[in-house]
């Protein structure tokens, strides 16, 4: 009796930790890539400012998504800033800078962010960039597949999740045993 009772009690932890997992590998398979801008990347936009804002109407952000800034260095930055900063493209405050391409920013929050850029007049020029993140996540339907990511970081999600595929596995077979 005691002997059913433990393994009851085992695979009982055992099927916990397999929804776990399952769980967290779904979630993490909800995240998607974006770069900013296609594939103009984050330059001084042709058009002005409606460049990005554009860009950004097309996609429906989510937490743990990911905006991936490609610029050329020395040239441009992302400047992660405040709503007040954004409107007046105020470079001297921001609350995070990044100078090296390509700037993988996770949203993390809710809400909408801001990003310009710091050199020169390009701010002004109509390189910044508001995106309105959501909780909800899901299809979304006016936005178009993420692009592959860059070279070197395509594999990071595929293991991540292979990972949690062989962990799952393994509880299900001592399941079953």
């Amino acid at each position: 009796m005691a002997e059913a009772r433990a393994m009851t009690s085992w695979a009982g932890r055992v099927l916990a930790i397999m929804v776990v997992e399952i769980c967290v590998m779904l979630r993490s398979a909800e995240a998607a890539s974006y770069t900013v801008g296609g594939s103009t990347g984050w330059s001084t936009p042709g058009n002005g400012a409606s460049f990005y804002s554009s860009w950004a109407s097309g996609y429906t952000f989510h937490i743990n998504d990911v905006l991936v800034f490609n610029f050329i260095n020395g040239q441009h930055s992302v400047a992660f800033v405040s709503e007040s900063d954004f409107n007046s493209c105020n470079t001297a405050s921001p609350i995070a800078l990044y100078t090296t391409s390509p700037e993988d920013y996770t949203l993390n929050t809710t809400g909408t962010v801001y990003f310009i850029c710091t050199h020169d007049s390009h701010c002004s020029q109509g390189q910044k960039l508001a995106v309105t993140v959501s909780t909800a996540s899901g299809p979304t339907t006016n936005s178009p597949p993420p692009p592959p990511p860059p070279p070197g970081k395509s594999g990071t999600g595929y293991l991540y999740v292979s990972g949690h595929v062989v962990l799952a596995s393994m509880a299900m077979y001592f399941l079953v045993m």
